[in-house]
């Protein structure tokens, strides 16, 4: 049975979602999903349900693109339903 047939979407089935500029990024202090500013008061907490703030102060980006396969995300431990976009490599709260 895969998930498609139990009604859950899988997290490799979510649409990737980037930033739409490379201004005013900001990152997930829980776990790292950059999105624009813009972006974020969109949405009411991260796609990933994390309710964390946002912050401007991170380093690096790496790319998330099918998370069920992705060794990055295995390496660091995130959860199994990651959502398909950028994420910070290094945070700092602002």
């Amino acid at each position: 049975m895969n998930l498609s047939d139990s009604g859950q979407e899988s997290s490799d089935d979510k649409a990737f979602t980037i930033p739409k500029q490379t201004k005013d990024l900001r990152a997930c202090q829980c776990c790292g999903f950059i999105l624009t500013q813009e972006q974020w008061n969109k949405n009411s907490q991260c796609l990933n349900g994390c309710s964390a703030d946002q912050t401007k102060l991170f380093t690096g980006v790496i790319c998330v693109m099918k998370p069920s396969k992705s060794w990055v995300v295995k390496k660091l431990g995130n959860q199994k339903n990651i959502h398909p976009g950028l994420y910070a490599i290094d945070l700092q709260a602002d």
